[in-house]
Formats: structure tokens, sequence, C-alpha cells
């Protein structure tokens, strides 16, 4: 029942936000405010109450025959947990007149009770320990375009996680898991990317990739010295008028003394929805998912998802028989049609697990 309470109240925020967003919405297409209250349960928070806000626009081109910069947005976000978790983010994306230059960046502070099952995708349910921390952290990626779709660039990571307390006599408490303490991450990173998206929220067609080297060291006041490789492809294809096959592909790859904050990860809304967020860490982590979206009814749309992936130490420890899976469906409903901004819901079942999701814009 409570699932299907849920539910209704989603379709009620739906029609609100038809209206809320009629009423705060610019006049010009090319800009606009959107406002939502935001009410949702997932499996590693339980309800929560907060809102969203999302602020986007378009930059200028200094020429008619150049094509118009693609959607640029500011996004905030609060929310307090029935786990008592507090959550204030901020994210952007901007590009500057012609598309030239490409501003990508992140604040945020979270107070987070969380939890930990330990290290390695062999980790079980009954080992979960809890734990507590403050997160403050900051982001700032400064990319040049060069050619049509391509950029490269500096990206800056900053981030202090701190005031650790534990709920469980376990493995956090033994201090014999990287980074049980906290501490501090800096690092610069090198970043490369193509982007071909016809829209960077909600793509119909295109491409996206992108490189990321991150070298986090004390050197420039951070507690940890260890390396980040990153890789990550998008692909969109529109079958036909409406429905659009999409495709993601990720690898994260950590050397070195990497707390297990930083590790590589299984679980949340974006990869592999159907596992609590973080269920399963280690160094590495290799994953895809598919995702068909269709066209339902005026505003509402429908999506069905299916997704592989493990994370791992070594390359011989990633075995067929044990691999994440993750597979199901959801519901979409577009509080801004011409700029494809949506409100989100997803179901996902996984090896042994199965969650809700509901937020703003598409998993990938």
């Amino acid at each position: 029942m409570a699932k299907r309470g849920l539910i209704f109240l989603l379709m009620l925020l739906a029609a609100f936000q038809s209206r809320a967003a009629e009423a705060v919405a610019d006049t010009s297409k090319d800009r606009g405010t959107t406002l939502i209250p935001l009410f949702y349960y997932t499996p590693d928070t339980r309800f929560a109450l907060g809102a969203a806000g999302v602020y986007y626009f378009r930059t200028q081109s200094s020429h008619e025959s150049l094509p118009r910069p693609r959607l640029s947005y500011v996004q905030a976000l609060a929310d307090y947990t029935q786990n008592k978790q507090l959550d204030l983010w901020a994210v952007w994306s901007v590009f500057t007149n012609n598309e030239d230059y490409l501003l990508r960046g992140e604040t945020r502070y979270r107070n987070f009770p969380d939890r930990f099952y330990g290290i390695g995708n062999n980790s079980r349910d009954e080992d979960m320990e809890r734990y507590y921390y403050d997160l403050m952290s900051f982001k700032a990626l400064f990319m040049k375009r060069f050619g049509r779709h391509l950029f490269a660039g500096l990206d800056y990571h900053l981030r202090r996680e701190y005031n650790f307390e534990y709920y469980d006599d376990l493995n956090l408490v033994d201090g014999t898991v990287p980074g049980y303490q906290g501490g501090v991450g800096s690092a610069l990173g090198i970043v490369v990317s193509k982007d071909s998206r016809d829209n960077v929220v909600n793509a119909y067609k295109g491409q996206f990739f992108e490189f990321s080297s991150y070298f986090f060291n004390n050197a420039w006041g951070g507690t940890f010295n260890f390396t980040a490789l990153n890789g990550l492809y998008n692909s969109y294809t529109e079958l036909r008028p409406g429905w659009i096959l999409a495709t993601n592909s990720r690898i994260n790859l950590n050397f070195g003394e990497v707390p297990f904050l930083d590790m590589a990860k299984v679980g949340g809304e974006e990869m592999l929805r159907g596992y609590a967020a973080n269920r399963y860490r280690d160094h590495h982590f290799v994953g895809s998912q598919a995702e068909l979206r269709m066209p339902l009814y005026r505003r509402f749309r429908a999506v069905a998802f299916v997704g592989l992936g493990e994370v791992f130490r070594q390359p011989s420890q990633v075995q067929w028989s044990n691999l994440k899976y993750s597979f199901g469906g959801g519901l979409r409903y577009a509080m801004n049609e011409s700029e494809r901004l949506n409100i989100r819901l997803d179901y996902g079942l996984g090896r042994g697990s199965s969650s809700f999701y509901f937020s703003v814009t598409e998993a990938f």
C-alpha cells in the first residue's frame, strides 16, 4: 500500500508541476525556471522531503550560420530524509557563446548516516554496518572546444569528510578499512570529452564520450595519494519518432591508497538501478546498461532498462556467475516538453534486491 500511495502522490506532484511551471517559466523558450517540491522514497533514505529548482538557458551564437549552443543549466536541491540525512547540492553545466567553452561544477554539503557492507563483490547483507559523517565538496571543470564536438580541459576536486561516528562494532571501528576516519581529498584532473548530443539533459540522438584522470595527492593539501581513471560512453538513437534507444557504459579504475568512500561502486539511481547505493564497492568497476524510452500519453513517457556490471580488485575476480545484473522500468513526466526536462520514477530489480527511485532528469 505504501508503494501505491507513493505513486499516487507523485502523479499529483506531476499535475501540480504542470501548472507551477507555466507560472514561473520565462516566456522565452530559450530560458526558464522550474521549481518543484520533492517527496520521494529510496531504500537508502526512506521517505524524504525537500525542494529542487532548475534554471536553464541558452547562450548566443555570433553568426546565423553557426548552430545554436545547447542547453545550459544550474540546478539546486535541498532535502531531509526519514533517516535524518540532510543534503544541500548545486550543480551547473554552462556553454559560453558559440560553445567556445564549457564550465561544469558542483558544490555540496551532506550530513549523512550511511551503510557499509564491506569491500568486494561478495559482501553480504548481514555484514552491513552503519556509520555517520559530514561531507563538504567542491568541483570545478573548465574545458575549451577543439573542433565541432571535442572539448578538453582541467578539473579540480576538493572535499572533506569528517565527524565520523560508528554504530556497529565491525570493520570500520577496527581501523582496517582505508579512510575510516575521513580526511581531505584534493585532486587535479585532466578531462577530454566528445559530445554530439542534440540535448545535454535528455538526448534523442548523438554520442557522448568522456575520459578523465584525477591525481589525489597530499602535495596539494590532500590526505590520500591515489589515481582515478574514468571512462564514460553514452549513445542515443531515435529508432522511430519518440522512440529512443540509449546506452551507457562506464569504467572506473583506482590505484594506490584508495579510501573506501572513493572506491568504485555498484548501486544507486544512475548505474545498475535495483541495488541500494554503495551496496558493492572495490577499487574498480566495469558496467553497461541500455534503456528504451517510449511515448506513452501526452506528457508521459515509459522506459524499460537492463544492465550488467561488477566491482573488483583483480580482473580474475570477475566471474560470469556473480555479475551484478539490473532490469526494470519507469515513467517520465515532461516538466518542459521543448527542453525535455523530465520527472523520473523508476523501479529496478537486481540480484536479490529491488528499489524505487524518484528524481529529476534522466539516469544518463
